[in-house]
């Protein structure tokens, strides 16, 4: 049998505790994730600086693959009363003279026919010689990506005189067919200009580059970080010339998206280049926006290692115990979180913050930490205690995320991507520095906006020949 005065008392024992224990429960704060700050990243334009190298060799050597052998023929006596035939007997080389102009000597073995009337008669006596013409020519690229060349004649000399035989007779013909030479010379310089500019193929190579970076690639498997560059125009400055290549820069404005996820923009293959647009100055380097998250449950581990088991001590020998943490996106891009307690206050309370980056400790941290509002309003009224600056002070000082991991990935993931080979041209991009811009919530995590700057450099390794 209970007897009445012992349920008294332990009635008094609970009111005590219940007293002493104050049990929360406030109104948690909306979950929110506002897109606009990452929309507002998103299609900024960015220039690729990209100096370009066109060995002079290779222009060389491509002219001399398509220039040789029979090169021109006059099968007609009409008009001058000559045929004849040029081949070009060994390949051309290329001095530079100065002002992009080059000078080149090529040997000509040259076939002439000669049709005259003797005493009535018709004859066609023929002869053949070698001369050494001299040729300048200023190479430059149109805005239609054309290498074209204009090249004038410089006059020949004679390796082997002309000679033709009539009736028995040797008669020099020499100034009768170096007038011909003269006259036709400039029909030769005009005849490298059209093969050069037809069999020297620029614009696939660099097309087969503007379609290749245009696909999504993956940066890193680990954070599923994509990049889609979308090139738009193109900016050239001047050809600068030396004895060994041809060298000028360019800016490739481009968009520059980068997400978590592959992007579902639908990828559409150009068929040509926009056209140069030509510049006296280029900007230097390169930027992107990149965009790593830290998801939520990630950011919710790190906090419990912080957080959970940790007791804070009040005024009037009061204290509490972190059970638990949750991290959420709140509005205007805070950050909360929201603790379960125990001791002098059991339940649950929600702090928000600002998620910024911190250079000094090279983390994400939170700024402006307070409690949120109905949190503040319900403790204000029965625990004014908890509104010390134990609380927020050391959860502020303690509370960080490691993201220079993410960083030297991002950072050597796109140097990955802009070292490659594209045919007919090499990459080399190297990505110089890092630099954290700000940390926008997200529906799956904190994602840390980052600028990636850098430099790039394409060099032109072969040409195609047009088809």
């Amino acid at each position: 049998m209970v007897r009445p005065w012992l349920i008294l008392r332990l009635s008094v024992i609970v009111g005590l505790l219940a007293a002493c224990t104050k049990t929360y429960q406030p109104e948690a704060p909306s979950e929110v994730y506002d897109s606009l700050g990452l929309d507002s990243l998103s299609n900024k334009v960015s220039y690729i600086t990209v100096p370009i190298e066109i060995d002079i060799s290779n222009i060389e050597r491509q002219i001399n693959n398509n220039f040789s052998g029979l090169i021109y023929a006059d099968s007609s006596f009409v008009g001058d009363d000559l045929k004849f035939k040029i081949w070009k007997k060994t390949d051309l080389s290329f001095e530079h003279r100065e002002n992009g102009i080059f000078d080149f000597r090529v040997p000509l073995k040259i076939w002439v026919e000669k049709r005259v009337k003797i005493l009535g008669m018709t004859q066609t006596p023929s002869t053949e010689f070698e001369i050494l013409a001299k040729f300048s020519s200023k190479p430059f690229i149109s805005s239609n990506w054309e290498l074209k060349t204009v090249t004038n004649a410089e006059g020949f000399e004679w390796i082997s005189e002309p000679k033709l035989s009539i009736a028995g007779f040797s008669i020099p013909v020499a100034g009768l067919i170096g007038g011909m030479i003269e006259n036709y010379q400039s029909s030769i310089a005009r005849l490298i200009d059209t093969q050069v500019a037809n069999e020297v193929d620029l614009v696939t190579p660099v097309l087969n580059a503007w379609n290749a970076i245009k696909e999504p690639s993956q940066l890193s498997e680990e954070y599923n970080l994509w990049l889609q560059i979308i090139p738009q125009d193109v900016l050239m400055t001047k050809l600068v010339f030396d004895k060994s290549a041809i060298r000028t820069s360019i800016a490739i404005k481009a968009f520059f998206n980068s997400s978590v996820g592959k992007s579902n923009l639908m990828v559409k293959k150009s068929v040509e280049l926009p056209p140069i647009k030509f510049a006296n100055q280029l900007p230097h380097g390169f930027g992107v926006h990149l965009y790593n998250l830290v998801t939520f449950s990630e950011a919710e581990k790190i906090a419990k290692g912080m957080l959970v088991g940790q007791k804070f001590a009040f005024s009037g020998d009061r204290e509490i115990e972190v059970l638990g943490v949750r991290i959420y996106g709140g509005s205007n891009n805070r950050l909360v979180i929201q603790i379960k307690t125990d001791g002098d206050l059991r339940g649950t309370i929600f702090l928000t913050g600002d998620p910024v980056y911190d250079k000094d400790r090279r983390q994400v941290i939170l700024k402006d930490t307070k409690f949120d509002v109905k949190t503040k309003n319900l403790v204000a009224k029965a625990a004014s205690w908890l509104l010390e600056e134990t609380v927020v002070s050391q959860i502020e000082n303690e509370f960080g995320i490691p993201v220079d991991p993410i960083f030297k990935e991002a950072k050597n993931s796109v140097n990955d991507y802009l070292n490659r080979n594209y045919n007919g041209l090499a990459v080399q991009g190297k990505i110089t520095e890092i630099i954290p811009e700000n940390v926008i919530l997200q529906s799956q995590g904190l994602m840390t906006v980052v600028e990636a700057k850098g430099d790039l450099a394409i060099k032109l390794t072969s040409f195609v020949p047009k088809k």
